[in-house]
């Protein structure tokens, strides 16, 4: 079955992404998990998938240039989520994407610089990163599918996707501390 396929893929692909030296162009389907001496308080410890995602065109675009990007945590629910569960420790302050008020730029709200960088940093030690790779580059709607059924094989804690949050018991604890954020950054935007 084809999700086996990809929770192999996965399990042998996966690595710290620094030990990542050559990473696929191609889309796929991917899981980031804590390394062995990882805590991310209640959503996860030692080795456990946090989250799962889909790459439309490319996995190497999606991972490297989006998730690990300090620049890019409004594009990024993973930043935005670790950074609202980890935002005391890492003394986050939110704020929007781009200063204004409006609610698409209030919702993917980003942290200031040196705190966006705090969060790469921690990124960088504490999460690896699996893979498998699209060979047959389906169309976007199966990957979905793929996505959609192995989140619910998973069970990643990080998981917020309106298809699935329903099997994550965490989804409301991530949604208050993500609701909070929002809240900091609309006020940092309205000063």
């Amino acid at each position: 079955m084809i999700l086996d396929e990809i929770v192999e893929s996965i399990k042998t692909t996966n690595k710290n992404i620094v030990d990542h030296k050559i990473y696929s162009k191609l889309p796929g389907v991917y899981a980031f998990k804590l390394t062995n001496a990882s805590n991310l308080k209640n959503f996860g410890s030692n080795n456990q998938i946090i989250y799962v995602g889909v790459a439309k065109e490319s996995l190497e675009k999606r991972d490297l240039k989006t998730h690990f990007n300090s620049d890019r945590t409004g594009s990024s629910t993973l930043r935005r989520s670790i950074g609202a569960i980890l935002k005391n420790e890492l003394d986050l302050k939110a704020q929007t994407r781009n200063g204004t008020t409006n609610p698409r730029e209030v919702n993917n709200y980003k942290f200031e610089e040196e705190g966006e960088k705090r969060l790469t940093e921690w990124m960088n030690n504490n999460l690896e990163i699996g893979y498998w790779e699209d060979q047959q580059k389906r169309p976007y709607s199966e990957l979905r599918k793929l996505e959609e059924e192995l989140i619910k094989k998973i069970k990643p804690t990080l998981d917020l996707d309106q298809r699935t949050k329903k099997f994550n018991p965490l989804a409301p604890e991530l949604e208050e501390y993500r609701k909070s954020c929002k809240a900091e950054a609309l006020l940092n935007a309205m000063k």
